[in-house]
């Protein structure tokens, strides 16, 4: 897998689209963006019966710029503002379709960046202060084998990469608006479902290997809600996995070989929810996994073979609510899992030492002043085993050091 490709994966909220505002081989880049209109992408697929495969896939941003050099340093500067609102729909709707996928994209500002064999500089700063940002990801088939519906937004987007070069980052996000995230699933028979939402306000990536890396953020929300929300109905199911994330300001920021300084302030007055909801009619000798988790500020950094310096500020006020719900009419057997988790703050800082000792030094202060709610349910008939929790923390702050096995 790709440094990118991984780093996509970590940060959890979609893809950042391509824009060449960045030159490819350049080493130095200034980017300055102003969006007022609004943006939506809106696409509709019907298959009628019998398709092999059925595609539904809208991206929709209001700034986009990428930069990368493929062998040496790049020094960047970029500035986004939008204004307008984002809006991306995606349905699919058919008959039998043996393989369904529906995929909804939308940010106000994505920036993406990254170097290899040589050094990353970058300043950003990303301003969301108008409309809201919506990704609609919607499915209604009768039967098929595998369907995957998938819906990301944020309000900023940003991602940093760098393989075998250092990287320093000073990266400011502001936000004002909503961001919303639904993934809505209505079928007949499925054998694998997987049905995810993911709403950020601000959120911040980064993956390096072989690199020093020095990186700071500061995020900032105060808009109404950042909510996710996934809701899945069959008549009959087998393995279904249906989950929410929903998060004021997110930060993940991982690095290998090399020494790591880390600084985040984090400030969120905005109202978080993530809600899971599932529910089938037959559920036959498979397995449910029901997921919801809100968070008000997160931050995790994790760093391999060397020491890691992490000073991390948090302040939230705006509330938190995660609820996960499972019904089904017949389990028959089938095993199910439903976890709800709200935490206002949370830092994470985890070193891992090759050979030798590797050492976190962290500095965290946190405070929340919202109310913290997580809220679970399972009801089934005839199921093989049945686990359930509930997890409502204001402030979680987790340390660990240890030693890779050789």
């Amino acid at each position: 897998m790709t440094l990118l490709a991984r780093l996509a994966a970590a940060a959890g909220l979609a893809c950042v689209l391509a824009a060449p505002a960045f030159a490819q081989n350049s080493s130095t880049a200034l980017n300055g963006q102003l969006n007022w209109g609004d943006v939506a992408a809106d696409i509709n697929v019907v298959t009628r019966d019998g398709a092999r495969s059925g595609v539904a896939a809208a991206t929709a941003a209001g700034n986009s710029v990428s930069g990368s050099n493929a062998n040496g340093g790049l020094d960047a500067e970029s500035d986004q503002t939008n204004s307008g609102a984002t809006f991306a729909y995606a349905n699919l709707q058919g008959g039998d379709v043996r393989d369904a996928t529906v995929i909804a994209t939308a940010q106000a500002n994505a920036l993406q960046a990254q170097t290899t064999n040589g050094p990353l500089n970058l300043r950003a700063s990303q301003t969301a202060d108008g409309g809201d940002v919506l990704a609609s990801a919607r499915a209604s088939v009768r039967n098929g084998q595998t369907l995957s519906a998938v819906a990301s937004s944020a309000s900023n987007n940003a991602a940093t990469a760098a393989d075998h070069g250092d990287l320093t980052v000073a990266l400011k996000q502001d936000a004002s608006n909503s961001s919303y995230a639904v993934t809505d699933v209505d079928a007949c028979c499925v054998s694998q479902t997987v049905a995810g939402a993911s709403s950020a306000i601000n959120a911040y990536g980064s993956a390096s290997t072989t690199s020093t890396v020095d990186a700071s953020y500061t995020q900032t929300s105060t808009g109404a809600q950042s909510q996710a929300t996934a809701d899945v109905y069959q008549y009959q199911g087998y393995n279904v996995t249906a989950a929410s994330t929903a998060a004021a300001n997110s930060a993940t920021v991982s690095n290998e070989w090399g020494y790591a300084q880390i600084r985040g302030r984090q400030s969120s007055s905005t109202d978080v929810a993530a809600d899971t909801r599932v529910t089938l009619g037959q559920w036959s000798q498979g397995t449910a996994s029901v997921s919801a988790y809100g968070v008000g500020n997160a931050t995790l950094a994790t760093n391999v073979g060397s020491d890691m310096v992490l000073d991390v500020s948090q302040l939230n006020t705006g509330g938190v609510d995660a609820n996960a719900k499972f019904d089904a009419q017949n389990g028959n057997g089938g095993d199910v899992v439903v976890a709800s988790t709200a935490i206002g703050n949370a830092v994470t800082g985890y070193v891992c030492s090759q050979c030798g000792d590797a050492a976190l030094n962290a500095t965290v202060n946190q405070t929340n002043g919202g109310n913290i709610t997580s809220t679970g349910s399972i009801s089934v008939n005839g199921a093989g085993a049945v686990y359930g929790s509930a997890s409502a923390i204001g402030n979680s702050a987790t340390f660990i050091s240890t030693r890779r096995n050789n």
